[in-house]
């Protein structure tokens, strides 16, 4: 890692700084809340295209989850919790 974050406003700057994903398919839903029973019906293509890469996005969030869930503890040295102190 090129730098280290140092502290949570760190942590927090860096995910605040991180543009949002854009998915077609959030943009038809936007657009089109009703979008299977309105006229004039959008193109299959981009339909298909659309829940393509949702499904895609999402296998993409299960697995940065999984990897998330298999991180080891990082032990807090600067913090002190009186009421864990042994």
């Amino acid at each position: 890692m090129a730098s280290q974050l140092t502290s949570m406003d760190d942590l927090h700057r860096c995910l605040a700084s991180a543009p949002p994903v854009e998915l077609q398919g959030m943009r038809l839903l936007k657009e089109r809340p009703h979008f299977l029973s309105d006229a004039p019906q959008i193109p299959r293509e981009a339909l298909v295209a659309a829940v393509t890469q949702i499904i895609e996005y999402t296998d993409r969030c299960a697995a940065a989850a999984r990897k998330l869930a298999d991180l080891g503890p990082v032990p807090l040295t600067a913090a002190t919790i009186l009421e864990f102190g042994l």
